[in-house]
C-alpha cells in the first residue's frame, strides 16, 4: 500500500495577531491521491503570514531544529503561551489513521521552547478509540500508558536527560532522534511507523517558501533550490551576483531540477530556458573537504544568453517556485506552502498555474495571496479569508454557490458585510488623501 501523509486540520492560538484561528483542508481518505489546494486571502496584517509561521514551526519541530528566536515576536502580546494542534490523515501498510500532534510553546531566555507535546492516533475502524503514543508536559512524560517514574532506571534517566537537552536546545522532545531507541522498546510496529511517517516521509516532502526567501529573489540576491541526494533533502541558495560553488552530488541533482523547470518554463514564458554554465572537469576542493563544482545560471531566449539576474523580478520569482510546483503536481505526499504567491506574477498566468495544479496535481498546495484572480478559478471550498476578529481569524465565505463568482462575493462582502465576521477594516479615502497632503507639508 502506498504511504500518503496529509494535513487535515490546524488550530492556532496566540501566534502574532491570531488569538484563535482554525482551518481545514479538503483532504479525506477517498481523495488522498489528488490535489488539495488551499488559498488564503485578506487585508494586510490580518493573519495570513501567521499561517506560514505556523507551518515553519511544524517543520522545525519535525526536523528537530531550534525554534524561532523570541525576537521574532511570534507570541501574541499579553499572552503566555502558543498553542498549536495539527491533525494528519495517514495511509500506510498497517491501515488508515488519524494522527493528532498538540504543542504548547513558551518563551525561554532567547527562543521559544516546547513546554508540552502530545502525539495520539486513532485507527479508522468503527469503535476504535484514540491511543496515546507519547505525552510530555513540563517534566512529566508518558510513553503510551507508562509514566516516567515507572520506567526502568536507565530509560527513566535517558528520558529526563533528553527532555532537559531538548529544552536547552529549543527543540522537540517527541521527535528528538535520541528517543528512537526508547520508542523501539515501548511502541508497537504501527506506532513506530506513524512516527516515521511524520518525521521522515512527510518532512521529506514538506517545502515552505516564505516572504524572506521571496524578498531575496525579488531583490536579485539569492535564489533558493531544494535538491535530493541519497533520499536526503539539501537546500542551498544560488548567488545571483556571482558563480556558486556546490558539492558535486548536489550540483548534478540541481541540474536535473533545472531540466524539469525548463520543461514547464517554456510553456509559461515562450522561448525562455535556463542554462547551466560550469566547468565540470575542473572540480574544486571545498572547505569541508568534498569535491565541488562552480557554476553560473544563464537565461537563454532566441539564442541570446544573459546572466539569470538580468531577468525581471517576476520571472525570477516564477523560476524560484517552479521546482516546488512540479513536486506538488506529481507527488501525492508533497506539501508545499508559499507566502505571497502572487508577488510579481501576472494575474492571468497566476490563475492558469493554480488551475493546472488544482485539476491535475497530486499533493497539497497551501498559499497566501492578494491577487483575486485565483478566486475565479478555484472552488469556494478551497478559499479561506481572514477576518478583523482576532478570536475567529479564519472563515470561509458563505452565500457562495457552485456556479457563483467567489471574487464578486468577496469584494461585495468587504464593502457591505454579510459574512459571519467583518473582513475589512475600511479605509476612509478622504482622511487618507488629507493625510498624504499633511505629511507632505511637514517635510517643507
Amino acid at each position: 500500500m502506498e504511504k500518503i501523509i496529509r494535513i487535515k486540520n490546524i488550530k492556532i492560538n496566540n501566534i502574532k495577531n491570531v488569538c484563535t484561528g482554525e482551518f481545514k483542508t479538503n483532504t479525506d481518505f477517498e481523495s488522498m491521491g489528488v490535489s488539495d489546494v488551499i488559498g488564503f486571502y485578506g487585508q494586510n496584517g490580518s493573519g495570513k503570514t501567521a499561517i506560514v509561521e505556523v507551518f515553519s514551526i511544524l517543520q522545525q519541530l519535525l526536523q528537530n531544529s531550534p525554534l524561532p528566536s523570541i525576537e521574532a515576536n511570534l507570541l501574541t502580546k499579553g499572552k503566555e503561551e502558543i498553542r498549536l494542534s495539527f491533525d494528519f490523515l495517514i495511509v500506510n501498510k498497517y491501515g488508515e489513521f488519524s494522527v493528532n500532534y498538540d504543542i504548547i510553546l513558551k518563551e525561554g531566555e532567547n527562543r521559544l521552547y516546547v513546554f508540552s507535546e502530545e502525539l495520539t492516533y486513532r485507527e479508522i475502524i468503527p469503535y476504535k478509540k484514540p491511543k496515546n503514543i507519547i505525552n510530555k508536559k513540563g517534566e512529566d512524560i508518558l510513553i503510551k500508558l507508562t509514566k516516567l517514574k515507572d520506567l526502568p532506571e536507565e530509560d527513566r534517566i535517558n528520558s529526563i536527560v533528553i527532555n532537559k537537552t531538548s529544552k536547552k536546545e529549543n527543540t522537540s522532545f517527541i521527535f528528538n532522534k535520541d528517543m528512537l531507541h526508547l520508542y523501539s522498546k515501548y511502541l508497537n510496529d504501527t506506532e513506530m511507523e506513524l512516527i516515521n511517517n511524520l518525521s521522515k516521509d512527510f518532512l521529506g516532502n514538506f517545502y515552505i517558501i516564505n516572504d524572506t526567501q521571496n524578498g531575496m529573489v525579488l531583490a536579485n540576491l539569492l535564489m533558493p533550490f531544494s535538491t535530493s541526494v541519497e533520499n536526503k533533502r539539501k537546500i542551498f541558495n544560488y548567488n545571483l551576483e556571482s558563480p556558486t560553488l556546490l558539492e558535486e552530488d548536489c550540483y548534478f541533482s540541481m541540474k536535473k531540477i533545472i531540466e524539469q523547470i525548463n520543461i514547464v518554463l517554456k510553456n509559461i514564458i515562450p522561448n525562455l530556458q535556463i542554462n547551466v554554465k560550469s566547468q565540470e572537469n575542473n572540480k574544486e576542493i571545498m572547505v569541508n573537504g568534498k569535491s565541488g563544482i562552480r557554476f553560473e545560471l544563464l537565461s537563454e531566449k532566441n539564442g541570446v544568453f544573459l546572466p539569470l539576474k538580468c531577468e525581471s523580478a517576476g520571472i525570477l520569482k516564477l523560476i524560484s517556485i517552479l521546482s516546488s510546483l512540479i513536486k506538488v503536481s506529481n507527488n501525492s505526499n508533497a506539501c508545499i506552502v508559499i507566502d505571497e504567491l502572487d508577488s510579481g506574477i501576472f494575474e492571468y498566468l497566476l490563475g492558469d498555474i493554480i488551475k493546472a495544479i488544482d485539476e491535475t496535481g497530486k499533493g497539497q498546495f497551501i498559499f497566501t495571496s492578494h491577487n483575486l484572480r485565483v478566486l475565479e478559478v478555484l472552488n469556494f471550498k478551497k478559499i479561506w479569508v481572514t477576518t478583523n476578529n482576532p478570536d475567529n481569524r479564519f472563515i470561509q465565505l458563505k452565500g457562495v454557490r457552485t456556479l457563483s463568482n467567489a471574487r464578486d462575493i468577496y469584494l461585495r462582502s468587504l464593502l457591505l458585510g454579510g459574512q459571519k465576521e467583518s473582513l475589512y477594516d475600511e479605509t476612509d479615502s478622504y482622511e487618507l488623501q488629507k493625510s498624504f497632503i499633511i505629511a507632505g507639508k511637514n517635510n517643507d
